[in-house]
């Protein structure tokens, strides 16, 4: 979790796309996500024009959509891109609390994530689609890994 929360980060610096779909956002918009009953989180924070994404668990107000994974195998599975957020929600791998329209963005945004993220051979194998990379991935990649926090 903490390596895609800093993927967020990243891709919100250095991607043009990325940055419109956080625009569609309304603003203070706060999104959660976590494995149930106390597993790791990432929490994403939308303010003005810009964005944060932390992997702890300090959150001082409910989120506006809180995904809520019901076990580690479900997490895993997306984000090691095994599964899509869309597959995991048929499969009942998680419980979506708060508004929806905002989760069907925050999760575009995901797949935006992952397609900079994962490599093209792991996409095609789990049938993911790639979406276009308009900013370095091996830019992001390297800032996700080793930039700051």
């Amino acid at each position: 979790m903490f390596f895609f929360a800093k993927g967020i980060a990243c891709c919100y610096r250095y991607d043009e796309d990325f940055r419109r779909y956080v625009g569609m956002l309304p603003d203070n918009f706060v999104f959660r996500m976590r494995v149930l009953p106390d597993g790791a989180s990432v929490t994403v924070t939308k303010k003005g024009d810009g964005i944060t994404a932390s992997s702890g668990k300090e959150l001082t107000v409910y989120p506006d959509v809180d995904v809520c994974f019901k076990n580690i195998e479900g997490a895993y599975s997306f984000l090691t891109g095994k599964k899509s957020f869309a597959v995991c929600l048929a499969q009942s791998a998680f419980v979506i609390k708060g508004d929806v329209s905002g989760m069907m963005t925050v999760s575009h945004m995901f797949d935006i994530v992952g397609s900079y993220l994962l490599t093209v051979r792991t996409l095609k194998k789990y049938d993911r689609a790639l979406l276009p990379r308009t900013a370095g991935v091996h830019k992001v990649r390297f800032m996700t890994v080793f930039g700051r926090f």
